[in-house]
C-alpha cells in the first residue's frame, strides 16, 4: 500500500468513527429494512393524507388507502410509516405517544409497537422539538383488495402534542404471472438543514442498495424516495438536490473514492414539493441509465430548504427467459 492510498484510508476510517448525534446534518442514514427478489410488484402510496395540525390529548387522525392489488397476485410483505413532527410539552422536546390501528370493512384491528426513527436539530435553542417515522409491519393484516385506513390518537394526557405530516403505505405483491423484481426498502428518519453551520454537503444522507446485479438484465429501474416537509420552504435556486450514483461531495476524501468506484451518476434539482395541507414529498423517477453493477445509492441534500429524509426504494424489474418473463409469454 503507498503512502497515498494510507492516508485515504486512514481519513476514512477516522470519518467512519467520528460520534453520531442528532443534528441538522446527515448522521442518521437509512436503513435497509428489506430486500428480496421474486416476481411481483411494489406500489407506495401516500393515501389521501394532509397535515393534521397539532393534535392534543384524544385528538384523532386518519388516512384513507385503496389497496387493488395487481391480478392474480397475493400481498407478500405491507408496512405502513407514520411521518410525525414538533413533538412537544410546552417548550421541550419529547417523543410522542400515540396509538394506531388498522381500519377494514368496520372492523379496528389494534397495531403492535412500531420501529421508531427520530432526529431533532440537536443544539441547545427553544423549539429543538423531535420529528420521526413510525414504520409498522402490516403483513398479514392487510391481506386482501379494498379500503383500508390507518387510525391514530393522541394518548398523552400529560398535555403534550404532535402534528402528523401523512401516513405512507407500501405493499410488495408476488404472483408467477408478473416479472421478476428486485427491491431495496430502507427507512428511517434524518432532519437535513443547510443552516447554522451545516454546509450542503454536511446536510446530506444516502441510503445504500447493497448487492450485485447485471445492468443489461434490467427491463426498468426507478428510484422512490419519501421527504416530510420536502420543498416547502420558499426561495429561489437549488433548495435541495436528489443523487443517484452521483458524488455528492459531501466529505472531500470519500467522495474522492465514491468518484474511483462508481463513475458518474445522475442528479436532480428541487425534486420535492409540499405545501401546507400535503406535506409529504413522494417522487418516483427512472434511473435505468445509472445502473451500476455492485454499490448503487442513492443521496438526499438539503440547500437551506429544510426537510426529512425517511424513505428511499430502488425497485429493479428484470426480463429474459431465466429473469422473470411472464408466464405464458
Amino acid at each position: 500500500m503507498n503512502v497515498r492510498s494510507f492516508i485515504i484510508l486512514l481519513n476514512v476510517l477516522l470519518l467512519l468513527s467520528l460520534p453520531v448525534s442528532a443534528s441538522y446534518a446527515g448522521d442518521k442514514p437509512l436503513q435497509t429494512a428489506l430486500h428480496g427478489k421474486h416476481p411481483g410488484a411494489l406500489d407506495f402510496s401516500l393515501g389521501d393524507g394532509r397535515y393534521s395540525g397539532e393534535l392534543t390529548y384524544n385528538d384523532s387522525y386518519t388516512v384513507n388507502f385503496k389497496v387493488d392489488p395487481p391480478a392474480g397476485s397475493s400481498i407478500k410483505f405491507a408496512r405502513a410509516y407514520v411521518y410525525w413532527g414538533w413533538s412537544k410539552k410546552g417548550l421541550e422536546g419529547i417523543y410522542p405517544e400515540f396509538s394506531a390501528s388498522l381500519i377494514h370493512e368496520g372492523t379496528s384491528v389494534p397495531l403492535p409497537e412500531g420501529q421508531r426513527y427520530a432526529d431533532s436539530k440537536g443544539f441547545a435553542s427553544r423549539y429543538d422539538f423531535f420529528s420521526g417515522t413510525d414504520a409498522y409491519d402490516l403483513s398479514g393484516v392487510i391481506s386482501k383488495s379494498g379500503s383500508y385506513s390507518v387510525s391514530l390518537v393522541n394518548t398523552a394526557g400529560d398535555g403534550s402534542t404532535f402534528c402528523v405530516q401523512g401516513i405512507g403505505l407500501l405493499l410488495v405483491y408476488e404472483s408467477p404471472e408478473l416479472p421478476v423484481v428486485e427491491y431495496w426498502i430502507s427507512e428511517g428518519c434524518d432532519m437535513l438543514y443547510a443552516e447554522y453551520g451545516i454546509d450542503p454537503e454536511m446536510a446530506t444522507t444516502t441510503a445504500y442498495f447493497e448487492g450485485e446485479i447485471d445492468p443489461r438484465d434490467v427491463s426498468d429501474a426507478r428510484l422512490i424516495t419519501v421527504s416530510p416537509s420536502g420543498g416547502y420552504s420558499s426561495g429561489t435556486g437549488a433548495r435541495s438536490k436528489l443523487f443517484f450514483n452521483e458524488n455528492t461531495k459531501q466529505v472531500p476524501v470519500l467522495g474522492e473514492i465514491i468518484q474511483l468506484l462508481f463513475g458518474s451518476g445522475k442528479s436532480w434539482k428541487n425534486v420535492y414539493v409540499t405545501n401546507e395541507t400535503a406535506q409529504v414529498a413522494l417522487d418516483e423517477r427512472q434511473v435505468g441509465d445509472y445502473l451500476e453493477s455492485a454499490g448503487n445509492f442513492a443521496s438526499i441534500q438539503d440547500n437551506g430548504d429544510y426537510l426529512l429524509a425517511t424513505n428511499a426504494i430502488l425497485l429493479l424489474e428484470f426480463e429474459g427467459p431465466e429473469k422473470g418473463t411472464k408466464a405464458g409469454a
